[in-house]
């Protein structure tokens, strides 16, 4: 449902090398255990039975827990004003990352041509809830966190997502002319 009241748009995080070798040793820390209890229990030959079916039973379990966080989506959201970002881990467990009020932005800008910005010291962090940093459609949106003080926010997007954001705070947000469809 994509109204002035109500839009979502979702990113999938590009998976690249680093998270192949994240994914890689989170299998093999998973694993590794196994086999040394495994490997130690062939030393005693006691209770080998009766203690790898329920290892080996964790160990799969293990695994398939922590490689869903090398699987993400980042959702997108605006309803009523309010922008929030939530992170879908494999599709199965969502959380949500905040919530800021888009009429209390300070600046909403394309990201490649303002990447300048997230350098400034007026910035104290920087969240990259993006699919990658050379997606074309990629936006900044500066605002205040009550904890951690100015935030920056680097975000995709597409250009009817970004529209409704001028609509609820027309004078910070800067719309770009071409976005990749």
């Amino acid at each position: 449902m994509d109204t002035p009241n109500h839009i979502e748009f979702t990113a999938k995080k590009k998976e690249d090398g680093r998270t192949f070798i994240n994914r890689a040793l989170i299998t093999s820390a998973c694993i590794m255990p196994f086999f040394i209890l495994t490997a130690f229990l062939l030393m005693f030959a006691q209770g080998l039975i009766v203690i790898t079916a329920p290892a080996a039973i964790l160990t799969i379990y293990l695994c398939w827990f922590t490689r869903r966080f090398t699987r993400i989506e980042y959702e997108y959201v605006v309803l009523s004003g309010d922008f929030s970002v939530s992170v879908i881990y494999d599709n199965m467990s969502r959380r949500d990352l905040f919530t800021v009020k888009i009429s209390d932005m300070h600046k909403v800008v394309p990201f490649h041509a303002n990447e300048t910005i997230l350098n400034t010291p007026d910035i104290s962090r920087v969240l990259y809830y993006c699919s990658d940093l050379l997606d074309p459609d990629l936006y900044i949106c500066v605002f205040d966190d009550e904890k951690k003080g100015r935030t920056a926010l680097v975000f995709n997007t597409r250009r009817k997502f970004i529209e409704i954001m001028k609509f609820y705070n027309r004078p910070n947000v800067v719309i770009k002319d071409e976005f990749r469809y």
